[in-house]
């Protein structure tokens, strides 16, 4: 594959952002075999923004010939007070995490940050080094848009986890560090971090995040637009905003039910977005099935006319809401076959 198709394969959606597409040529131009990351935090049960959105994204960049890498941020998870620091908890969870991801992006490395810590040469001195070169203003900003306000009461621990994040990029010898966008004010610093300890120039990739199924809130006019985008975003901690990954078709069919869809609407519609950056991508089509009297069946292979028809209210919010739910199910089926059984086990863990 040539620059121009690696370039094309990794803008595909969900990619939102390239920081910046020149850098991103030189790169693949210069660099046979360059190196990519994400970093999850073990938190809990991961939902289809997870899988689907970062998921896609991985397979992607594998087939564009990047060496993709996954790292497990088990020590992250500690530092953000998660699963209640329970380390033994984490690490079972963290099974799971590989297991699913192993499953679904094959071609990732998939890396614990506990394995990762002590085989680095270095790792807590360069961490040292980075912390030195931020601000206790920078590092509360860098963390209200990872879901917190600036009024919240944060722990030390707390401040260390963007500066970790950026610790990770140089362990793992990242070009391409990879996120939601959410995340694009610590890969910005990275990037400013790294030209100053004259280390290698990284190219930032952020993803488009999975909207959250419930009402979008409104946002105040000069509210930035990284905090408008971590408040959209589907979240575990929203209920009736997720679909987990281990979700039955019946469980899957009555959420998108209950999703936010006006007729017509189609500006921020979380039902219209599955469609446009799971459904469309991976299946490469969405198909509706109507009564006769209702239209009859329709096969939507572009996401434009999609659009159009829902805003011209002539397709009704039921009927898209069944064929995404129905779609959504196909995609997640080989996910909830080999790891379905895992389910219980789990969620016993994790309500404990």
């Amino acid at each position: 594959m040539d620059v121009e198709g690696k370039i094309e394969l990794i803008k595909e959606e969900p990619l939102e952002e390239i920081i910046t597409e020149p850098e991103l040529r030189e790169v693949l131009e210069t660099n046979t075999k360059p190196k990519h990351y994400i970093g999850l935090e073990i938190s809990g049960m991961p939902h289809i923004g997870h899988l689907l959105f970062a998921g896609k994204k991985i397979n992607d960049f594998a087939k564009a010939g990047i060496e993709t890498q996954i790292l497990l941020a088990d020590w992250h998870t500690v530092a953000n007070n998660k699963l209640g620091g329970d380390w033994e908890k984490i690490k079972q969870v963290s099974k799971f995490y590989r297991d699913l991801f192993s499953l679904f992006c094959p071609k990732a490395r998939i890396v614990l940050g506990s394995d990762l810590y002590p085989q680095t040469k270095n790792y807590w001195e360069t961490l040292i080094q980075v912390s030195r070169r931020t601000t206790m203003a920078r590092a509360t900003r860098m963390l209200v848009i990872e879901g917190r306000s600036e009024k919240e009461s944060l722990h030390v621990s707390q401040y260390i986890y963007p500066i970790m994040q950026t610790t990770d990029i140089w362990a793992l010898d990242v070009d391409l560090p990879h996120a939601g966008m959410d995340q694009r004010r610590v890969h910005v610093f990275a990037k400013e971090v790294f030209k100053e300890m004259r280390m290698k120039k990284i190219v930032p990739l952020h993803h488009h995040l999975m909207p959250s199924l419930v009402e979008p809130p409104q946002f105040k006019a000069d509210m930035p637009k990284e905090e408008q985008v971590a408040a959209l975003k589907m979240s575990k901690s929203k209920p009736g905003s997720f679909i987990s990954v281990l979700a039955t078709e019946s469980e899957v069919k009555d959420t998108m039910n209950k999703a936010w869809c006006p007729e017509g609407v189609v500006e921020n519609n979380p039902v219209l977005l599955l469609d446009k950056y799971v459904v469309l991508p991976m299946l490469g089509e969405l198909r509706v099935e109507r009564k006769a009297e209702h239209g009859g069946d329709v096969d939507y292979t572009s996401y434009e006319q999609l659009e159009n028809d829902y805003h011209a209210k002539k397709l009704h919010p039921l009927d898209l809401k069944a064929a995404t739910a129905s779609s959504l199910s196909d995609i997640l089926k080989p996910v909830t076959q080999k790891l379905g059984g895992q389910r219980l086990s789990l969620s016993k863990l994790l309500a404990s």
